[in-house]
């Protein structure tokens, strides 16, 4: 899933609203607290987003095309690619750039208990020394098929429990998510994934890098294209400290700009990258 960059045009405004209002957070924070605890949250459940679908990404990589994506990372079947259930162990090694410039290391372990386009398959992955640009990250991603929706199309259920992202400078943040994911193009090519498209409903939570929790509201279905690294369409709310603010991802355009809305109303567009 893409991330959401807050930058400092975001920080500015978020400031503005704060110090204009009349305040009803915790007596014991100052409105400057406050909006610095909600660009954290932004921030950290933005990278979580990007991580986890990063993990996605190569996990549907590894296995679609059975490890013959090059040299880089080592992909093993046991007891092999024709046998179910089986485990797919993807290493990354010491160091392992992709395409896009991003570095990974360790490994990411999948048990697979059946072809994902049948009913009741799971893939669940966990880690072993696994990081993303020295980033550590942990947890169980478990990826569940629920058969087909009243239009035909394949539903997923995507769980993340557990998880936890370990800075390069030793801040860590957790991060757990519950949503379904409804592909509504790309099924008819199993063996091509970068095709697929998938419509996310559900919800996330999480404890930011200063220990404070908030949560994740899909308001309007998110669009994600496996061909393109930002959601394309969609609007979530982010809550914590008694303060909601909203975030559209736009029109289905494969760009960084998404649209910002304070509780007061006021949009602002703001650019998204992939982590921070």
């Amino acid at each position: 899933m893409k991330t959401i960059n807050w930058l400092i045009t975001a920080t500015l405004f978020l400031g503005l609203f704060f110090t204009s209002c009349n305040k009803d957070q915790d007596d014991n924070l100052t409105n400057e607290q406050v909006t610095e605890q909600m660009i954290v949250s932004s921030e950290d459940q933005a990278t979580a987003e990007d991580f986890y679908q990063d993990v996605e990404d190569q996990v549907d990589e590894a296995i679609e095309s059975r490890g013959g994506g090059g040299d880089c990372p080592t992909v093993t079947a046991d007891p092999d690619w024709d046998t179910f259930p089986r485990t797919v162990t993807i290493d990354f090694g010491d160091s392992c750039e992709g395409p896009n410039g991003r570095v990974r290391k360790g490994q990411i372990v999948v048990t697979v208990t059946d072809n994902l386009i049948n009913e009741g398959a799971v893939r669940t992955a966990t880690f072993v020394d696994f990081f993303i640009d020295d980033a550590q990250i942990e947890g169980t991603r478990t990826l569940t098929n629920l058969g087909y929706d009243d239009n035909g199309n394949i539903t997923l259920s995507r769980v993340v429990s557990g998880g936890q992202i370990t800075f390069p400078n030793g801040e860590g943040a957790s991060w757990e998510s519950d949503v379904i994911m409804t592909q509504i193009a790309g099924g008819n090519t199993p063996l091509f994934f970068l095709d697929n498209v998938f419509e996310i409903t559900g919800t996330a939570s999480g404890v930011n890098r200063q220990g404070k929790a908030y949560t994740i509201n899909i308001l309007e279905p998110l669009i994600k294209k496996k061909a393109c690294p930002w959601f394309v369409e969609g609007v979530i709310s982010i809550t914590s400290e008694n303060v909601e603010v909203t975030l559209n991802y736009g029109n289905g355009e494969c760009d960084r700009k998404a649209i910002l809305t304070l509780p007061n109303g006021t949009e602002h567009e703001i650019l998204m990258k992939k982590w921070w």
